[in-house]
């Protein structure tokens, strides 16, 4: 869907009896598995959290780890787990831009907000949940 949906979807989320949100950079960064330099801490700067969300020329860590047939996403071993998703951090230079995910290769990039991506809504997590 396209990323106004993806956002309105996710906050529309009522399953469970729980919060849900589209998540930001950062989180999706989380999910990245077997890619260092686009996983929490690598050489890809962009981040939501310090205030990185360049538009265009991304670094070239950025660019993710080689397609090799092995899914570099979410641990969750679902084939439908892989491709391009939305996160809710937009580019902070263009506001028709926002930051996606590809779980195929960790890459991180930009993506015009009226394409469309894949969506996984996250849970809040809240200071009284383990």
């Amino acid at each position: 869907m396209i990323w106004d949906e993806a956002i309105k979807y996710c906050g529309e989320l009522a399953e469970r009896n729980h919060d849900w949100h589209l998540p930001t950079i950062d989180e999706l960064r989380g999910r990245i598995a077997s890619c260092r330099a686009t996983s929490p801490g690598g050489a890809c700067s962009v981040s939501e959290e310090n205030g990185n969300l360049p538009f265009g020329a991304l670094e070239e860590a950025c660019k993710g780890c080689p397609d090799d047939g092995e899914t570099h996403g979410t641990g969750y071993g679902d084939d439908e787990d892989k491709g391009w998703y939305w996160s809710s951090s937009a580019c902070s230079e263009d506001a028709i831009v926002a930051f996606r995910v590809n779980f195929d290769t960790g890459e991180i990039s930009t993506y015009n907000k009226d394409h469309k991506s894949k969506v996984r809504c996250f849970r809040y997590k809240y200071d009284s949940e383990e």
